[in-house]
């Protein structure tokens, strides 16, 4: 904790230097973007003339202009080749504070030879501008715009995310989208494909970005050839700041608590001085100088004995009462330059500690309904995140070039400790589980955006490296077993030799992802037929390599019938494995690494697109072409031999967006795309790892295929207004080879691997509102006019297909929810600075792990989640914010169902894990200087 204090209060130090002195000279400006009508796309080289003042300026790459002006209210003018003229006044511009105007063109007609010059306020060009943003994306879409972002008191991307409709974020910040969980979307920051964050899941974590750094996002639910194709759900696009519209320091401290932890006994054990940074010091490591496998298995006996008691005997589990939880950050901006040079930075630093307590039943039945064992977790956990992001930028003329770097560290050090009874053996169970897992994050990007004059090409190129590295140093379990009743519990240690993954021992693994890439976009507007046409054109490549190399060590009694053994099995863990009981009489470690343990594998995605943006006769827009991606992949590993398994696969995939305009708040969507899923490395690696909390053993599948996606979407968009919209839309999808997690049952174990099922079909309806109350208050207007209601709710029917000869029961594919739920209740007073909101979310039954002949399916349990949120502006420039998370506090059930009603009953069904998280409270201040 000293050195928590310490970076704090250098980092407030920091702060108020940064205050007294370029922050607080920023001077007053007017900012913002320019767009076509029609198609969204910026306008570039379009000129900007403040009226009477002879002060100017000229759109960049990106469609953005910068006058810095004094305070006043000004008449702007809007000047374009090809455009009307548009002429905007009641500019007002506060001192020290920048006036944000984005503006909206239209083409000028083909019949008309003269000037047109349309006239309208700041408010509703405004207005029109977010109506434009909304309405213009090229496929179906959730568009958060820079301007909602904002005006949001959202900490992070993921905080954002819970807010757009037909979204939904699991542990606040995994993805589901239209009921499709983790797998099935895509992330993708500045253009460029992200990987997966979690080196065993193929997810992405989206609390990683402060929202202050954020410019925009998009969700995309239909694919267009310009997009990376591997997403079925959803494909997230986030946009980061790179040149902030003003200077900015932005500081934020929050504490927090966990209502199981707070007051509650909370399980440590003795850690290195680094744990506080997410990171191992070298406590938990092999001890210096340890074998390889192969040199281990040489050793003579002695030397066994000698590298065993080489080890720290770390086993005691200690108590004390939870700490708070604690949240820092400190971002900050820099816009600097003039007129056709400027350079710009966003820096940001943040740093999260969140500690909490899991309550968890575990059981399994046998073939006959009777209950094999009674297991209850007392789980406790202390979560590190923390990183810094560093986006650099320097704008000259109609060109940027940008470099933007992250850095993250996300740990979790748990305690587990489980008792219970085991039913056939008639046994008590007492067991540990220690464990450190560190993951690490290293991507940075060089962008480049030009606009060639000559040939009216726009030019868009992006080059990332990513190097991911997770570290498991010293996971240790230990397992006692008593008669029932007796409280005489002795240590569940192997002998003769034969330790196992599911016995008492350790494990050790480091993982390293290394992965290079890039990307060039080539786009034209010509003009056909009096109307904008583009044509679109591009290539990208991603190299990943990974090198995985596990080391699993399992303890072992040379003879467990010596009397000295029986004293020895019966110790505390501290007391077990003492260094003296090592000897040739008691205990030694043995290695049970397996060979295919430790693999490298490598994947080059090749992809190259041709899209074509027509507009037809006014109404019409259609966005089609083709993407083709081409996939290699090998993993290579030992067993019985040098192995190594490849794939290659090419796949065509072609994509049609049409947007038919039925007036101009009103759009008419239909969307035919292909998309695909791969498998990540992880489910096709043969390494095998016992889980502790599932209690199977848990592989992957060499002959794991990829699996194609058909989607087809309708939807009815309606944009009364400013953040109001109101969509109706059907949805078809059919997966071809959907990849599904399954148990795989072996003699006398349980394990767990992943299977390709042969086809599967989704059908739904999904209907967004976002509205505000003010037309509920006509007697009284203005009363309710703070108040938003939103909600997504969407149904969807799906089932899995087999083989006519396979006597398979029904079911919807893993992972696949029939239905999702969201309502949400904002309230805003700009006047006041106060913002509140309620969240409601609910995702219907879904399967968690698909069975097999002597296994039945195990689903997860609806559960509702409601969150508050209330923040208010104090001292002008500064925030408090209060948010309490999972207020009902519900148990996640997952069970298998006996009477197949198709719904959980307490009473009848066989509940496999029950777990309880509790409600989190946090409380933040922030100031921005």
């Amino acid at each position: 904790m000293k050195q928590t204090y310490s970076v704090l209060l250098l980092t407030l130090l920091a702060c108020c230097f940064f205050a007294n002195t370029t922050f607080a000279a920023d001077p007053s400006k007017i900012t913002g973007k320019i767009t076509d009508k029609k198609t969204g796309e910026p306008l570039i080289g379009l000129t900007v003339v403040v009226t009477g003042t002879g002060k100017g300026a000229v759109t960049d790459v990106e469609g953005r202009y910068n006058l810095t002006i004094q305070p006043g209210t000004y008449t702007l003018e809007f000047k374009f080749m090809g455009y009307q003229t548009k002429s905007v006044s009641e500019v007002i511009v506060t001192a020290g504070k920048p006036t944000y105007l984005d503006i909206v063109m239209e083409e000028r007609s083909s019949k008309s030879l003269k000037e047109v010059v349309i006239s309208g306020t700041a408010k509703q060009e405004t207005i029109n501008s977010l109506l434009t943003l909304q309405k213009n994306t090229n496929t179906v879409a959730q568009v958060v715009s820079a301007e909602a972002i904002r005006k949001s008191p959202d900490r992070n991307t993921g905080e954002v995310l819970k807010r757009v409709s037909g979204a939904s974020l699991q542990e606040g910040k995994y993805l589901v989208v239209r009921g499709l969980a983790d797998r099935y979307n895509q992330a993708t920051v500045n253009g460029a494909l992200l990987s997966s964050t979690e080196p065993d899941r193929k997810t992405f974590s989206f609390d990683l970005f402060p929202s202050n750094i954020v410019e925009n996002i998009v969700i995309n639910k239909a694919a267009v050839p310009e997009l990376p194709a591997e997403f079925a759900g959803g494909l997230v696009q986030v946009n980061t700041k790179d040149i902030p519209s003003e200077n900015f320091l932005t500081v934020l401290a929050g504490t927090g608590f966990n209502t199981m932890s707070v007051g509650k006994d909370f399980y440590t054990y003795k850690g290195g001085n680094k744990d506080w940074l997410g990171v191992d010091d070298g406590t938990r490591g092999l001890p210096v100088g340890y074998p390889s496998k192969e040199r281990y298995n040489d050793l003579t006996a002695a030397e066994k004995i000698a590298v065993s008691r080489s080890f720290p005997n770390i086993w005691s589990v200690n108590t004390k009462s939870a700490p708070l939880n604690s949240n820092f950050q400190l971002a900050g901006g820099i816009n600097k330059g003039k007129e056709g040079k400027r350079f710009g930075a966003v820096l940001s630093l943040s740093y999260n500690r969140n500690n909490r307590n899991f309550d968890t039943y575990r059981t399994d039945f046998d073939n006959d309904g009777s209950r094999i064992y009674n297991y209850y977790d007392k789980k406790s956990t202390q979560n590190v995140l923390w990183g810094g992001l560093a986006n650099l930028s320097y704008q000259f003329g109609k060109n940027k070039i940008s470099l933007k770097n992250l850095y993250s560290i996300n740990s979790t050090i748990s305690t587990t400790v489980r008792t219970g009874n085991n039913i056939p053996s008639d046994a008590d169970v007492r067991a540990y589980e220690l464990g450190f897992n560190s993951n690490r994050i290293y991507t940075s990007q060089l962008v480049g955006e030009h606009f060639w004059e000559k040939a009216k090409v726009k030019i868009r190129w992006n080059g990332s490296y990513t190097n991911m590295n997770q570290e498991v140093p010293d996971l240790r379990r230990l397992g006692y077993n008593s008669a029932a009743g007796k409280n005489d519990y002795y240590a569940n240690i192997s002998s003769g030799g034969s330790a196992t993954l599911t016995g008492s021992g350790r494990f050790y693994s480091k993982l390293n992802d290394n992965i290079c890439g890039g990307n060039v976009d080539l786009s034209r507007f010509v003009k056909i037929g009096g109307a904008q046409q583009q044509i679109k054109l591009g290539y990208l490549i991603q190299r990943k390599e990974r090198d995985f190399s596990p080391r699993a060590l399992g303890y072992t009694l040379f003879d467990p019938s010596d009397p000295a053994a029986g004293k020895l099995v019966r110790l505390s863990p501290d007391k077990l494995f003492a260094p003296e009981n090592f000897t040739e009489r008691l205990l030694r470690m043995d290695e049970i690494t397996n060979g295919p343990d430790a693999y490298q594998a490598s994947a080059l995605l090749n992809a190259g697109y041709l899209q074509l943006d027509n507009t037809i006769r006014e109404k019409w827009r259609l966005v089609w072409g083709v993407r083709i991606e081409q996939f290699n992949q090998s993993i290579k590993y030992v067993e019985d031999g040098p192995q190594n398994n490849k794939t290659s696969v090419t796949d065509v995939l072609p994509s049609l967006n049409l947007t038919y305009l039925l007036n101009t708040k009103t759009n008419l969507r239909f969307s035919a795309s292909q998309t695909v899923i791969r498998p990540e490395f992880r489910e096709q690696a043969p390494f095998a790892f016992y889980n502790f909390e599932l209690l199977a053993t848990e592989s992957g599948n060499s002959n794991l295929r990829r699996s194609k996606v058909t989607n087809l979407d309708l939807r009815y968009e309606l944009y009364p207004c400013s953040g109001e919209v109101l969509t109706i839309a059907g949805f078809y999808k059919n997966f071809d080879a959907p990849i599904e997690r399954f148990y795989n049952s072996g003699a006398g174990s349980v394990g767990l691997t992943y299977l390709n099922a042969p086809k599967a079909n989704s059908a739904g309806v999904e209907v967004e509102i976002r509205k505000n109350l003010d037309f509920l208050s006509k007697n009284n207007p203005g009363i309710l006019q703070s108040f938003t209601v939103f909600s997504n709710v969407a149904y969807i029917y799906n089932q899995v297909s087999f083989e006519k000869d396979k006597l398979l029961k029904a079911r919807p594919m893993q992972g696949q929810s029939p239905y999702v739920i969201n309502v949400g209740l904002q309230y805003e007073k700009e006047s006041t600075g106060t913002t509140a909101n309620i969240l409601f979310n609910r995702i219907g039954r879904r399967v968690f792990i698909v069975g097999n002949d002597t296994e039945p399916d195990v689903y997860e349990a609806p559960r509702s989640l409601l969150d508050f949120m209330v923040a208010q502006k104090i001292f002008r420039k500064g925030e408090i914010k209060l948010t309490v998370s999972d207020i009902l506090n519900q148990s996640a059930n997952f069970y298998q169902d006996s009477n197949d009603n198709g719904k959980y009953d307490k009473a009848s069904d066989y509940l496999r894990i029950g777990t309880k998280a509790g409600t989190n409270v946090n409380l933040s201040v922030s100031y921005k200087f």
